[in-house]
């Protein structure tokens, strides 16, 4: 009998239960613990939701405090309360009415360089894009309708062409004037007139562009590329913003050629009236915002009295008060944060669109994240999911005219992404072209969609008929 390796397994054995011992005794208090945390978090939840509901009826506090005036004691009353309440526009779904057909394809309408970017004039008649041929192109897309195989091939053809200084990668019009306003990789904005001509000889009439030169103010240029461009609503303010960190608000109005003296103009067909290359722009600078990183994209709200901007490597939107010395305020992009401000940063903003009725805006991320949040304010009402945008991709976003969907991009494929708000759910990915989209535009006038891709064209998206 090996008395000794009986003593050793003994020992063994009384040292495990006693570990066994210590570590139930852990467990125990660990377990505790975790009940006291639980009650302590469910604390911290019941106070995080007062707090939701103090910053959601503003009335609260005075409320409180014996100050309040009137109660809502009837059903129109409550009404009013629900309309008030965050993202109320978006508790029923589409009706499925959104533009789905691409009606029009514009081949080649750079020549064989990609179209970078796309927009429609106020009327929607007159599409301009920028391309990677250092062109701008100015179309009247509504001839490609016309009957006949070669409708939108003669469309392309005629389309008036303003050659630029490097490729062009943003675009804006304005919504007075006739202007167009594009920002190239080099830095430049330039600055096109466009206007139908009418020719003695034969009274037709055809689209015309040119350059319009300065003749009051300086040209618009910046140190790195331009980023983004946005006209005021009914106003010539343009807001244009760079990669070096730096946004510009001028003021551009149309002067005609006997204001400056200038009366070398080339007037192209003599027997044509050129009542629009009579016209040159007087450029008066308003302000300059200089910002640490790359400003990505710019809008107007609020009727033009605010621009709203996202710079990179920050958590949250800028807004300016026109009306205010350009008083600036942050709204925070991971949403509402009691007792402080949240600075994580997760993504970047690369593009931003206003709703129709201007209550809202959508922010497209490198993340695969659109965002909806209420204009001037943190509260996010709704994240649309569904597609891939990497820091390597060109997101972009733009709204229906009903304001119950959102168009996107992905990486993924060619397709046009459409969410329906009030589900956050991706209902269709509309397939024409054959290569990733680079940009997109929607009307606020019509139903109307334009969409420019690396396959060298752009496609005009109408309703279904």
């Amino acid at each position: 009998m090996d008395l000794m390796g009986d003593l050793g397994a003994a020992d063994q054995l009384m040292s495990a239960r006693e570990e066994n011992k210590i570590l139930k005794a852990k467990v125990k208090e660990c377990t505790e613990t975790i009940k006291e945390l639980r009650l302590t978090n469910a604390q911290l939840q019941a106070e995080v939701e007062m707090y939701r509901e103090e910053a959601a009826l503003p009335s609260f506090s005075n409320m409180a405090l014996g100050n309040a005036t009137t109660i809502a004691t009837n059903g129109n009353d409550m009404e009013d309360l629900a309309a008030a309440a965050p993202g109320h526009d978006f508790v029923s779904s589409g009706d499925g009415t959104y533009p789905n057909d691409p009606a029009v394809t514009l081949p080649h309408i750079h020549g064989i360089s990609n179209p970078l970017c796309c927009a429609l004039d106020k009327s929607d008649s007159i599409l301009g894009t920028g391309g990677a041929d250092s062109y701008v192109s100015i179309i009247a897309w509504g001839t490609a309708l016309a009957p006949g195989s070669q409708a939108s091939a003669d469309a392309v053809l005629k389309a008036a062409r303003v050659a630029c200084s490097a490729p062009v990668i943003s675009i804006a019009f304005s919504t007075t004037d006739g202007i167009l306003a594009v920002g190239c990789m080099d830095g430049t904005v330039h600055l096109i007139g466009y206007a139908y001509q009418s020719s003695t000889s034969t009274g037709m009439r055809r689209l015309d562009a040119w350059t319009l030169k300065v003749v009051s103010g300086e040209n618009i240029k910046f140190n790195k590329y331009v980023k983004s461009l946005a006209f005021a609503p009914n106003s010539g303010l343009l807001a244009s913003s760079s990669a070096d960190g730096t946004v510009q608000l001028t003021r551009v109005t149309l002067v005609n050629n006997a204001e400056d003296g200038d009366e070398d103009m080339d007037c192209g067909d003599a027997n044509a009236t050129n009542e629009g290359q009579s016209k040159n722009a007087k450029v008066e600078l308003v302000n300059s915002l200089h910002l640490t990183g790359a400003v990505e994209t710019v809008c107007f709200v609020n009727d033009g009295n605010t621009l709203c901007l996202y710079e990179r490597e920050t958590s949250y939107l800028s807004y300016f008060d026109l009306n205010d010395d350009f008083k600036m305020t942050k709204y925070s992009l991971n949403g509402p944060v009691t007792g402080g401000f949240d600075s994580h940063v997760s993504f970047a903003v690369m593009d931003i669109a206003v709703s129709p009725n201007g209550k809202y805006l959508c922010a497209a991320t490198d993340a695969s994240r659109n965002i909806i949040l209420e204009v001037e304010t943190s509260n996010i009402i709704r994240d649309l999911y569904g597609h891939k945008n990497d820091g390597f991709s060109q997101p972009r976003i733009a709204w229906s005219r009903s304001g119950k969907y959102i168009y996107g991009n992905t990486q993924e494929d060619s397709s046009v992404c459409v969410w329906d708000i009030a589900s956050a759910k991706m209902v269709n990915k509309l397939k024409s072209h054959q290569g990733q989209l680079r940009d997109m535009f929607s009307s606020r006038n019509s139903d109307t969609v334009v969409t420019s891709a690396y396959d060298k064209s752009v496609k005009v998206w109408l309703n279904e008929m």
